[in-house]
């Protein structure tokens, strides 16, 4: 007897990772693995000009990878709000502050935005893999143009995707229409403000 409606597939979390895989490979080839994945961020991104924190036209899946190319990790967010997806590398002159469901970074360009995660737990695991990509990189030599067989990077390899979603690359629609606009907020603009201008001067002195 037929049975009506759609009938959904059941992916599991390996299924869910390969098909996720296959999809980032078309627009990189040299992606390898997804190390982590969070299943909805919004962007905002920081004017210095004005000192205000704007939305950004970027929303979606967020999945931090290892390539077999430089630059050797990078994050992707897979927006549903436009053709353009956001890719920023992990190495190089990437900075980065967290106070959860909040992530603030400043990347090679000198751009600071601002990452807003659904999930709260997402944003400690990408922080915390973050932390372990840069710390490893910090101990490779400048001059060491392909990473060695056996090297601080191997550690990377094994690093589970805890936050793998339920299912390829967007969360339902019906999830992302009820939370996007969770972090038009004070506390957003509050917390990104006194981060900036405590972190990354403060940083800027340090290192003068």
């Amino acid at each position: 007897m037929p049975q009506s409606g759609k009938l959904m597939p059941n992916l599991d979390e390996k299924s869910t990772k390969a098909l996720n895989l296959t999809v980032l490979q078309r627009i990189d080839p040299f992606v390898e693995d997804i190390l982590i994945t969070a299943a909805h961020v919004t962007f905002y991104e920081f004017n210095i000009d004005n000192s205000q924190w704007s939305r950004k036209d970027v929303e979606g899946s967020l999945f931090v990878v290892k390539r077999n190319a430089q630059p050797r990790f990078q994050f992707i967010v897979m927006n549903r709000r436009n053709t353009d997806n956001l890719v920023e590398n992990l190495l190089g002159d990437f900075e980065y502050e967290v106070q959860v469901p909040y992530l603030l970074y400043r990347n090679a360009s000198q751009e600071v935005n601002g990452i807003w995660f659904y999930n709260a737990r997402e944003c400690e695991e990408v922080a915390n893999l973050f932390s372990r990509i840069l710390s490893a990189y910090a101990k490779v030599p400048t001059k060491l143009k392909v990473a060695p067989t056996k090297s601080e990077f191997e550690e990377l390899e094994a690093v589970p995707t805890l936050a793998v979603m339920d299912g390829p690359l967007e969360p339902p629609s019906s999830t992302v229409s009820n939370v996007t606009d969770i972090p038009d907020d004070p506390s957003f603009v509050n917390f990104f403000s006194v981060c900036f201008l405590f972190s990354f001067n403060i940083s800027d002195f340090v290192t003068a």
